[in-house]
């Protein structure tokens, strides 16, 4: 009896150890994800009066020097950009909230978008929780789950991960086996296309694939409100006394000529959002069109080096414009 309770309670004791260890170990690699980088540049920047927010596209886009530039501020009261890749509206307001909970009182908050996320309703499954969307286990968790819906499972789920790092930040790891995976792919073919973001091809792949599909998503997002954790954005930033700007981001011009033409989107679907963000006291600034060349784009949706640099300084000072009634360059 003895010596089956030691051939049963040694294996499973060391397996608890092995997790115990391989969890501590996935909490170590993570102390430096991207998300844990953005909460710790929020609470240096407590003196920034102006906050970038959004994707992507604004974390490419939103260059604070240039910003600065164009609002002819200091780097210590000018910008900090707090958007982040692979990110739905429910992290970029946690990541808005962090910075106002960590002394940032912002006189702007900027927050660019694309297409239709301003109405496109957030909805996860566990499983899409990877990536920077990991951030929803640890950071006011209790509070960001009113802004998403979950299954009952995946209720239960979500309570038992977020207690273990191992669960809750898997992609550390299987980030390199992906990784992996594409290299074996890629073997006798040519390279592909990518940038800091990742493969231009994914990127074409969240493009609407013709613009009938487009013309038609226009009228069925010009019945749809803004989703609630857009709303908190407008809200939180005005009551923190900040003025709000949400911009509809530089596109290159294949994306403008195909979609952002089309008189669906311009007098119907935009239309729309200026209405709503007026309401809630928002600024509405359309800077699709501000960058016209095709050199000014990395990949389909996100702007180069340059451009960004080019974008920023002409937003720093549209904004610098607006505060003061002048007018920009």
């Amino acid at each position: 009896m003895r010596a089956s309770k030691r051939v049963f309670f040694l294996p499973l004791a060391g397996i608890l150890i092995f997790l115990a260890a391989f969890d501590g170990f996935i909490a170590a690699r993570t102390q430096h994800s991207i998300a844990r980088r953005l909460l710790a540049h929020a609470r240096e920047s407590s003196g920034a009066e102006v906050v970038g927010l959004g994707n992507s596209l604004m974390g490419v886009g939103f260059e604070e020097a240039s910003i600065d530039a164009g609002m002819q501020t200091d780097s210590a009261h000018g910008a900090v950009n707090l958007a982040m890749g692979a990110s739905s509206p429910v992290e970029q307001l946690l990541l808005l909230r962090y910075g106002l909970q960590h002394g940032i009182r912002p006189k702007a908050v900027v927050y660019g978008f694309y297409d239709f996320q301003l109405t496109h309703p957030v909805e996860f499954k566990t499983a899409d929780l990877i990536g920077n969307h990991v951030m929803l286990y640890y950071v006011e968790p209790e509070y960001a789950r009113r802004f998403y819906a979950l299954s009952l499972h995946d209720r239960v789920e979500f309570e038992i991960m977020r207690h273990f790092e191992l669960f809750a930040d898997r992609s550390a790891v299987w980030r390199h086996v992906e990784l992996f995976r594409r290299a074996l792919s890629q073997q006798g073919m040519p390279p592909e296309q990518g940038n800091s973001m990742g493969r231009a091809v994914d990127f074409r792949l969240l493009e609407y694939p013709s613009a009938a599909e487009f013309v038609a998503e226009c009228g069925r997002a010009s019945r749809n409100p803004l989703i609630p954790p857009v709303r908190e954005i407008a809200l939180q930033a005005r009551a923190a006394g900040a003025e709000v700007y949400f911009v509809e981001m530089p596109m290159p011009p294949d994306h403008v000529r195909m979609f952002y033409d089309q008189p669906e989107w311009s007098g119907g679907y935009r239309a729309h959002l200026q209405q709503m963000l007026g309401a809630l006291g928002v600024h509405y600034v359309d800077a699709s069109h501000w960058m016209p060349n095709e050199d000014s784009f990395h990949d389909p949706l996100h702007l180069s080096y340059e451009g960004s640099k080019e974008f920023s300084r002409r937003l720093g000072a549209y904004i610098r414009a607006a505060q003061t009634g002048g007018r920009a360059n």
